[in-house]
């Protein structure tokens, strides 16, 4: 019976370090690319995405997406943590 309980015991404590190991490893080095395609669904729910495109991949700063919609198109960061950032295009000053 104690080597039933040492083993359930082994596997819990194992999971835990498993799973704080990939929360680690996903803020420090970047998210896989599924993951963010999944974060970005859910952002865009209440639209319809026509196509995903990555601009730029920098693994602990940043990713750069270039989202088409039914809406028009739309740039977003994507930073560590899966925090999104709209990105607002600047407009030409006319003289």
């Amino acid at each position: 019976m104690s080597f039933m309980y040492s083993l359930l015991y082994t596997l819990s404590i194992g999971a835990v370090f498993i799973f704080l190991f990939i929360l680690a490893y996903d803020f420090l080095y970047g998210e896989k690319f599924e993951k963010q395609t999944k974060k970005i669904h859910k952002y865009f729910q209440k639209e319809t995405i026509k196509k995903i495109d990555r601009l730029e991949h920098h693994p602990r700063k940043f990713t750069m997406y270039l989202i088409t919609t039914n809406n028009g198109v739309k740039k977003i960061k994507m930073k560590p943590g899966y925090k999104v950032i709209n990105m607002v295009t600047k407009e030409k000053h006319k003289k």
